[in-house]
C-alpha cells in the first residue's frame, strides 16, 4: 500500500511539472569522449571545448533554482572525465536524485566505496550480449564484456539499482532470450527494444544492423516496446512526450536540447542563463513543443495503425528531420503488431469454431 501511495505521489508531482513546465528531469552530457567504438553509436564527437568543472557546477546551481530534482549524467563515457567525482559530489550536495549512465568498463574496485557514499538512485549500463564474442564485436573493444560484467556484479553486490539497456540488432538477437534469463537471475531490470537510432549528426540511417522481419515478429509476439518512461499519460499527448516541457538535455559544450534524442538547439548556457532559455524561449522551439497536441500530428492522428503505435518524437526527428512527422521505425513496429493481433484474432475464431464443431459432433 505504501509503495502504491508513493508511486501515485510521484506521478502527481510529474503531472504538475508537465503542466507548469518545471524541468524536473535533466540529462547532462558531460563529454562526447568514449573508450569504446560501438558500431551503432549515435553520438557525434564534438571537438569544441567542453564545459569546465566550474561551468558545470554553475549550471547545476541554475538547475536547483529551476526546480530540477532528477539529474542524469551521461556521455560519451562519463568515467573518462578526471573531475567526475568532484562533479558528482557537488551535485549530490545540492540534493539531486542522481542517475549515472555509463558503459561500466571504467568502474574500478576503488570507485565502489566512493559511489556508496554518493548513493546514486540508479545506474543505467549498456550491455549488448551474454558472451564476449557478441558484446565485444559490437563495441569493437576486446575485453569490454568482462569489464562491464564485473561492474554490474560489483554494483549489484552493493545494493545499487542497475538497469541494463540492450538495443536489439541482427548482431545480438540470437542471445536475447538468454539475456532476459541472465538479467532476471541477477535481479536487474532489462530495458531491451529493437531498433537503432540514426546518428545525432543527421546522417542517413543505414539498415545494416536492423532486425529482419522474421526476428522482429518473433520479438513482438512476446514483448511490448518499453518506452513508457518517455510518454505522457494524457490521451491528447499520445504521440508526444515530456521533452521541452518538463525535461531536457544539456550537451558537453553547454547547448540545451529538448531531449538527447532531439538535438534542436534552444539555447547556449555559455551565452544565456538556463532560466532565460527555459522561460523566455528565444528560439520559440520550446513553445512549439509545449503547444503540440496529438491531433496536430496530421499523419499520425489519422493513421489506422495509431492504436498499435509507440512513437518517440526524438527518433522521428532523427529519422526524418520532423518532430511532427511519422517515424518509419515506429510505423514498422506498429504494422507488425497489427498483423500479429489480427492473426491472433483469426486463430481464436478458428479455435472457437473447432470447439463448436466438436460439441456438435457430440
Amino acid at each position: 500500500m505504501k509503495s502504491e501511495q508513493s508511486t501515485s505521489q510521484v506521478e502527481q508531482l510529474v503531472k504538475t511539472c508537465v503542466r507548469d513546465n518545471i524541468p524536473y528531469a535533466v540529462q547532462f552530457e558531460l563529454t562526447t569522449d568514449c573508450n569504446l567504438k560501438c558500431r551503432h553509436c549515435f553520438m557525434v564527437k564534438n571537438d569544441d571545448v567542453e564545459l569546465s568543472t566550474d561551468e558545470i557546477k554553475g549550471i547545476i546551481d541554475q538547475l536547483v533554482e529551476m526546480g530540477t530534482f532528477y539529474l542524469a549524467f551521461t556521455g560519451g563515457e562519463i568515467f573518462t572525465r578526471d573531475d567526475l567525482f568532484d562533479i558528482l559530489r557537488y551535485a549530490k550536495g545540492k540534493g539531486f536524485f542522481l542517475t549515472l549512465m555509463t558503459n561500466g568498463t571504467l568502474i574500478l574496485p576503488e570507485h565502489i566505496e566512493e559511489l556508496k557514499r554518493l548513493k546514486p538512485v540508479k545506474f543505467e549500463i549498456s550491455l549488448y550480449g551474454v558472451t564476449p564474442e557478441t558484446h565485444d564485436n559490437i563495441t569493437r573493444t576486446e575485453g569490454s564484456f568482462k569489464q562491464i560484467v564485473f561492474a554490474i556484479d560489483s554494483l549489484i553486490k552493493e545494493g545499487f539499482e542497475v538497469i541494463i539497456k540492450t538495443p536489439l540488432m541482427n548482431l545480438n538477437f540470437h542471445e536475447s532470450e538468454e539475456m532476459e534469463k541472465q538479467c532476471a537471475k541477477k535481479g536487474v531490470h532489462l530495458r531491451m527494444n529493437p531498433g537503432i537510432a540514426p546518428s545525432r549528426g543527421g546522417s542517413t540511417h543505414t539498415p545494416q544492423y536492423d532486425l529482419s522481419d522474421d526476428d522482429l515478429r518473433k520479438y513482438l509476439m512476446g514483448h511490448e516496446l518499453d518506452l513508457s518512461y518517455l510518454h505522457e499519460k494524457d490521451p491528447a499527448q499520445r504521440f508526444n512526450c515530456k521533452a521541452g516541457k518538463a525535461a531536457c538535455s544539456i550537451t558537453s559544450t553547454g547547448l540545451v536540447y529538448p531531449c538527447v534524442m532531439m538535438p534542436i538547439q534552444v539555447g547556449n548556457l555559455r551565452q544565456q542563463s538556463f532560466k532565460d532559455i527555459w522561460k523566455l524561449d528565444p528560439c520559440n522551439e520550446l513553445r512549439r513543443l509545449r503547444d503540440l497536441r496529438s491531433h496536430d500530428l496530421d499523419e499520425c492522428s489519422k493513421c489506422d495503425l495509431k492504436t498499435f503505435c509507440i512513437r518517440c518524437p526524438g527518433v522521428a526527428h532523427l529519422e526524418t528531420g520532423d518532430v511532427t512527422g511519422a517515424s518509419p521505425s515506429a510505423c514498422r513496429y506498429a504494422g507488425m503488431k497489427k498483423m500479429l493481433e489480427n492473426n491472433q484474432q483469426i486463430n481464436l475464431i478458428q479455435t472457437g469454431s473447432e470447439q463448436v464443431l466438436s460439441l456438435t459432433a457430440l
